[in-house]
């Protein structure tokens, strides 16, 4: 089926006149003209340039690997060896992993705002984590609505199939208690007795 180039730059999200400019360009060439000049693109052609776009994104992928303190920095280079592996398994280039060293709950680690920049300026095929409390204790659904926005994907590459409702809530409790006992356990370290 043949199409105006209204309806094309429509579905590409721009312009005619950057449709314009990309003919210049031969990034996209109308199949033929009608006795009028006017532009007329195939539907099936347009999909095929869409496949080879998302294929060729499929191979660029980043990761991200965390650990709550520095003594577990040997458990980050497992990560990032893990996360190395399964992109290699898959066919995928790996482009970088971000690593921080903080707790799943803290909001200020340096390397994930790193990766949601890389993410909003390159659009990789996936991030790529060993388990997704690794990106965040809570608020992992936010982070890969944030990443669908960019049509990159969330892969826990151990994660276990989907947990019931209750389970889940029971694995957050859990993780909700383990951090503020090690943030009251670390702000008790720092106390110096009362003297009587």
């Amino acid at each position: 089926m043949l199409v105006r180039i209204r309806i094309v730059a429509r579905m590409e999200g721009v312009s005619p006149s950057t449709m314009r400019r990309w003919e210049k360009e031969e990034k996209i060439v109308p199949i033929t003209r009608t006795r009028g000049g006017h532009r007329r693109y195939k539907l099936t052609k347009l999909g095929e340039r869409d496949k080879n776009e998302k294929k060729s994104r499929t191979r660029e992928v980043i990761g991200y690997a965390r650990v709550s303190a520095s003594k577990q920095k040997k458990e980050v280079g497992r990560q990032q060896e893990q996360i190395r592996a399964f992109a290699q398994q898959q066919g995928w280039q790996l482009k970088k992993v971000f690593t921080d060293v903080a707790s799943g709950m803290n909001e200020k680690r340096k390397e994930l705002h790193r990766l949601l920049n890389e993410v909003a300026t390159t659009h990789p095929y996936a991030v790529l984590c060993t388990y997704e409390d690794r990106l965040a204790r809570f608020g992992t659904k936010m982070i890969e609505q944030y990443c669908q926005t960019f049509e990159t994907q969330i892969v826990s590459i151990h994660q276990q199939i989907q947990s019931s409702q209750e389970s889940k809530l029971v694995e957050d409790m859990i993780a909700l208690v383990t951090s503020f006992a090690g943030r009251l356990h670390r702000q008790r370290k720092g106390k110096v007795p009362p003297t009587s």
